[in-house]
């Protein structure tokens, strides 16, 4: 290996059968493994269960660890989210990115959407909300 140049190869297959090979080579360093941290993330589809250690620290988990913090029960869209996890982790977030990974979150059943037009809403899923909270009212 010649001045910190590395190669990486990571195999992965997904539910379906489905499987990925990426190979990185170059300098890595610890943003670069995050981003394919957040890319593995989103192709595993993996669910709370399947989480990995390695990826607590993805934008992707840190943006589904502080949903509850920010938006408990109310509404909020892409770019509510944006703010909150600009202003809690103090590092920036695409709006792009933060649609994907919300819309992530969604088929997981983390949150609900909901479309109004071109408007998209998203909320703690009623089970996430029933976990957190026991006793509120049933809520539509």
């Amino acid at each position: 290996m010649r001045g910190g140049r590395r190669r990486v190869r990571l195999e992965m297959t997904n539910e379906d059968g489905d499987k990925i090979i990426l190979i990185m080579e170059g300098r890595i360093d610890r943003e670069k493994l995050m981003q394919v941290a957040d890319f593995l993330e989103l192709y595993g589809g993996g669910g709370r269960e399947q989480r990995h250690e390695y990826l607590e620290n993805s934008k992707l988990a840190k943006l589904a660890r502080i949903l509850p913090k920010y938006f408990p029960l109310s509404y909020f869209t892409s770019r509510d989210a944006v703010e909150a996890y600009i202003a809690e982790y103090r590092e920036p977030l695409s709006l792009s990115t933060a649609s994907t990974y919300l819309a992530r979150l969604a088929e997981r059943g983390y949150l609900e959407k909901v479309s109004v037009g071109n408007m998209v809403r998203y909320r703690l899923s009623r089970e996430h909300l029933e976990e957190r909270h026991p006793r509120l009212p049933h809520m539509e």
